[in-house]
């Protein structure tokens, strides 16, 4: 029978176990979210994401990371085609980690709106999901870029103020790319967007190679006709 009295040995064992198989639980789905923060590169982390979609099943986290992944790839109706599938999933088991999931994925519409060119609707729905989670990274991000793009450059400049202690150096170098075409200082845009290019980068907004050569081309056609 002594053998079945708890000592501290045991209670501590006990719980580092379910806290073990907690984490293991709610963290082994974004494995592969873990696994591109590594690898960093574009091509590298759009097969990661694809893989998360094939392995995680019908699983948000693989809803979400579709999405992502076709945003990526410049494919913008199958990304919207993912997002509706998941903000249906989210309406219909509205669990907390659902509507925690739900954020990411109206994050990733703004995306699609901004790249596509509809600023005024990607600023709205960005500011809207940055509202509700300050932390968010990208919205802020889209709201940045938005703003730039819509010719409010004290707004943008403000909201990049907001953004320097939180994010990586791309997210930088992008969002100094769209301020300073913003301000018609499109060789200086140019030279920000080359050092982005030159980094390992992990995803910004989910920027791909064909949005970032799209970039290159505007304004280089911009800076040729200023100069």
């Amino acid at each position: 029978m002594g053998l079945l009295q708890l000592n501290w040995i045991s209670v501590v064992s006990g719980l580092a176990a379910v806290l073990v198989a907690v984490f293991i639980r709610l963290h082994w789905p974004f494995r592969f979210q873990y696994m591109g923060a590594l690898f960093k590169r574009p091509e590298r982390i759009m097969r990661l994401l694809e893989a998360s979609y094939r392995r995680n099943g019908s699983r948000m986290v693989a809803i979400l990371d579709k999405s992502s992944r076709e945003i990526m790839s410049g494919n913008y109706d199958g990304a919207e085609h993912f997002i509706a599938k998941g903000l249906t999933l989210c309406k219909h088991t509205p669990s907390l980690f659902n509507q925690a999931m739900a954020q990411y994925l109206f994050c990733n519409l703004s995306a699609i709106y901004y790249f596509r060119g509809n600023y005024a609707e990607a600023l709205d729905l960005a500011v809207r999901v940055y509202e509700r989670d300050p932390s968010s990274i990208n919205a802020l991000t889209v709201i940045v870029c938005s703003q730039a793009r819509l010719g409010d450059l004290q707004g943008a400049v403000e909201a990049y103020g907001l953004l320097k202690k939180k994010a990586r150096s791309e997210v930088h170098l992008f969002c100094q790319a769209e301020i300073e075409a913003c301000k018609g200082n499109f060789s200086t845009a140019l030279a920000h967007l080359h050092r982005l290019t030159c980094l390992r980068y992990f995803y910004t907004m989910h920027v791909g190679r064909v949005e970032l050569e799209k970039r290159r081309e505007e304004w280089s056609k911009a800076a040729s006709h200023t100069g």
